[in-house]
């Protein structure tokens, strides 16, 4: 392995490192914040309680770290939140008229939505929007897989069950526009792209790519150590002795 390699992978390390304790401190934070919420009142025993607990909640019950993107964009994030209220208020009176009309309520449906993204708190955080807007709810999360599983009511046509799929796709596309990664918006052009879409935020997608290809060439170089073997020429192949046989 060549210096600049291990320089450059000791500084990765550092990187990671780093990330790794600001997303911890980040969570411990939120812990701290959701105890003082729960005692309703904000004193310096309930603040370092709260930091206590949070500290061993995470030491002693270990779960797997939530990867965090480390971006996030508060103009995205208004338009994700004005969508959301508007489609909470369009879907309250749909869901009450369909109570009280003449025909009453249709058959509903269980659909399967395969996501793009693969971040356990995008997925999260999907599910919990679509079962916050009336007339659907989650029924399960395929973790591996990155499926999703909901009940649709008054869904027992295929252009109702197609708005459904493509209100969760809406979903998705707001909140990676807000808060995924760069790896999340490179997926998801590549699937905007298959559809005749335009991309989004290309400046991050354009990134994402440029370093996955520097860590692949990095990769390649460290790993082949064939680069630092001189090669044989004819020439050296000529000048070298014959075996003799007897």
């Amino acid at each position: 392995m060549s210096p600049q390699t291990a320089k450059l992978r000791r500084a990765s390390s550092r990187r990671a490192r780093r990330k790794s304790l600001w997303q911890q401190a980040l969570l411990m934070l939120a812990l701290a914040a959701l105890w003082v919420f729960l005692w309703d009142t904000v004193s310096v025993f309930s603040v370092l309680s709260g930091l206590v607990l949070a500290f061993a909640l995470t030491r002693v019950f270990y779960l797997p770290p939530v990867e965090l993107s480390g971006r996030f964009d508060p103009r995205y994030a208004l338009v994700f939140v004005g969508w959301f209220l508007y489609r909470v208020v369009v879907a309250s009176f749909q869901v009450a008229w369909s109570a009280v009309r003449p025909h009453g309520v249709g058959a509903g449906s269980v659909i399967e939505v395969e996501l793009h993204t693969r971040s356990d708190l995008l997925i999260t955080l999907i599910s919990q929007v679509t079962g916050l807007i009336p007339g659907s709810v989650v029924l399960e999360v395929d973790r591996a897989r990155s499926n999703v599983y909901i009940h649709v009511l008054d869904a027992a046509e295929d252009r109702e069950i197609d708005a459904a799929r493509q209100e969760m796709a809406t979903i998705e596309y707001l909140l990676i526009r807000a808060m995924g990664s760069p790896h999340d918006i490179a997926i998801l052009n590549e699937y905007r792209r298959g559809k005749g879409l335009p991309p989004v935020l290309e400046r991050k997608d354009a990134a994402a790519r440029a370093r996955a290809a520097g860590a692949g060439e990095r990769n390649t170089s460290a790993g082949n150590p064939s680069d630092s073997t001189p090669a044989t020429t004819d020439q050296d192949t000529a000048s070298a002795p014959e075996e003799r046989r007897p």
